[in-house]
């Protein structure tokens, strides 16, 4: 019973790392062409900013760099998650 919980958890894990990782290439995708003037754009701009903001401090001049850091950062958590989660296998 312990392992298909941990199972579960670990495929919970890697589905919303999935799903924050696509959630943020479109977001930054619409920025550049249809910038939050869509439902789904305010929709993502919703759930990928709180993800940002922590690294807004990542910009070269224009360029920011922000959305590159939180998806290094997202599979950094994913893979000590999955660690943690291993451990009890």
């Amino acid at each position: 019973m312990t392992a298909s919980l941990i199972g579960f958890a670990v495929h919970f894990v890697l589905i919303l790392v999935k799903l924050l990782y696509w959630a943020i290439l479109i977001q930054v995708l619409m920025s550049w062409f249809a910038a939050g003037r869509s439902p789904l754009g305010q929709a993502l701009d919703q759930i990928v900013q709180p993800i940002l903001k922590p690294f807004r401090w990542a910009r070269i001049g224009m360029l920011d760099l922000s959305p590159i850091v939180a998806l290094y950062a997202l599979y950094f958590l994913q893979g000590l998650v999955l660690e943690f989660l291993a451990r009890f296998l």
